[in-house]
């Protein structure tokens, strides 16, 4: 959610013309005119109030925003630095939300919601008192959440008097605002939020009425009923929280979808949406199996595009099962999908992500190495690929160079006594080889050959 803050500001004084209350008359007509001026800022903010922003009157926060009060003073409409101030008046009091502060600025943040009063109090030389107000209103945090249809609603009639009753719920209006929603379509999700269909208040639904098909695309169906067709409608809401001063705080719903039946069949259609997260520059081979809730198995379709749809007619029944894995990366792996299919009614399942959680493998792809030649190890990926940027080899906690060359690492140490050897590899979707290490020796009577022997654990030295 994001809240869109808005300070209305106008200029404060607090030098009037009467013997009490909250004015005093100025007896000298060459005395200067002293003005008070509350500021409210973000709570990062330093330096002087002056040069960023106006006198606040009415300032709008977020519950728990902590902002700072500033008391800053001016003679004869000219500001005075915040640091040459104190020769103006006696002393000077907050009273924020009936709480007495006298310090400026004032760090202070609001944890719970209402219409506060923040009181700026000062006695000049003088000894008058001049005071200042500023209204703090405290905004409930907003939300908007979809209730009807529920999401993936599939029983919509196509037909030219089709309606479909949008309802939703809005939290967090507060008094002085006013709500107002706009309601976003579109026949691909992209496309929802670019494409605002209506407005109302935020307190009232909408019914869509009509086709959702359009009049060429229902008659060229009932003229070729072998190419029937379901349309799915991506909808969404976005609420707007106002002031009669500019204020605004928004927040909008996620995206739901609803489709329509299909007209000549009693079929049920699964769309069935795969991705593959952190996928480099590699083939993949997906595998689709979809059983029934007796292991029959009802489709079984492949693709090697990224990301991909499938598309698969079934009876309508409960319990089918979907299962998506890789014949080439097998590390690729997502769980499993359980739905419900009806009659002449379209399933669009939510995309299926498949996913590389499997940590990479090193081994020494010879446990008996020359003198001479270099030490290689073999890393085992079977998913995203290994990252070549987050590969580290160290020989007795020294780092050496090495040469990556998929799969194989090499690297050259003179190792004439025992080492050892660590080797850390991370993949593209940031998994780590397990924290182990290997340790060389040279056998006695084979001066001219290195052995490794582990992996041992980092936590035990065991093998």
């Amino acid at each position: 959610m994001k809240r869109l803050a808005s300070v209305i500001s106008m200029l404060a004084t607090a030098v009037a013309f009467f013997a009490c209350g909250d004015s005093h008359l100025v007896e000298d007509s060459d005395q200067p005119t002293l003005d008070q001026h509350i500021f409210v800022l973000p709570d990062r903010f330093a330096g002087q109030p002056y040069n960023f922003g106006s006198p606040a009157t009415n300032v709008y926060l977020d519950t728990n925003q902590s902002v700072k009060f500033w008391a800053t003073y001016s003679l004869d409409g000219q500001f005075i630095s915040t640091d040459a101030d104190e020769e103006l008046y006696l002393n000077h009091n907050w009273i924020i939300d009936g709480e007495n502060y006298n310090i400026s600025p004032l760090r202070h943040k609001f944890s719970t919601p209402g219409l506060k009063r923040g009181i700026l109090e000062t006695v000049d030389l003088l000894n008058d008192t001049l005071r200042d107000t500023v209204n703090i209103y405290v905004n409930t945090p907003v939300s908007v959440e979809i209730i009807a249809p529920v999401n993936g609603f599939n029983r919509v009639y196509p037909g030219p008097n089709s309606s479909v009753e949008l309802r939703w719920t809005l939290a967090g209006a507060d008094p002085w605002e006013k709500s107002t929603c706009y309601v976003h379509a579109a026949y691909d999700r992209e496309n929802v939020w670019r494409n605002a269909i209506g407005k109302v208040d935020c307190n009232e639904g909408a019914t869509l009425n009509g086709t959702f098909l359009g009049d060429s695309l229902t008659n060229y169906i009932m003229a070729h009923p072998e190419r029937d067709t379901s349309v799915s409608i991506y909808w969404g809401v976005k609420a707007i929280l106002s002031t009669d001063d500019g204020f605004e705080e928004r927040d909008s719903t996620d995206i739901f979808y609803f489709s329509t039946l299909f007209m000549h069949t009693d079929s049920a259609v699964i769309s069935i949406p795969v991705v593959y997260d952190n996928l480099r520059n590699m083939s993949i081979h997906t595998r689709l199996l979809v059983t029934s809730s007796t292991g029959d198995t009802l489709a079984q379709l492949n693709s090697k595009t990224n990301p991909t749809t499938f598309t698969t007619k079934v009876a309508a029944q409960t319990g089918i099962r979907i299962h998506v894995d890789d014949g080439n990366r097998k590390e690729f792996l997502s769980d499993d999908v359980i739905v419900n299919t009806s009659a002449g009614a379209l399933t669009i399942v939510d995309t299926i992500h498949m996913q590389d959680h499997v940590q990479p493998q090193v081994a020494p792809l010879s446990n008996a190495i020359g003198f001479n030649d270099s030490i290689a190890f073999y890393v085992l990926d079977d998913g995203t690929g290994i990252n070549p940027n987050r590969i580290h080899v160290s020989v007795d906690s020294d780092s050496v160079e090495f040469n990556y060359d998929e799969p194989f690492i090499k690297f050259r140490s003179r190792c004439f006594v025992g080492c050892t050897i660590r080797i850390s590899v991370e993949d593209n979707a940031r998994n780590m080889n397990p924290k182990v290490f290997w340790e060389t020796r040279a056998k006695q009577g084979f001066l001219d050959t290195l052995y490794i022997d582990g992996p041992f654990t980092e936590l035990s030295g065991e093998r």
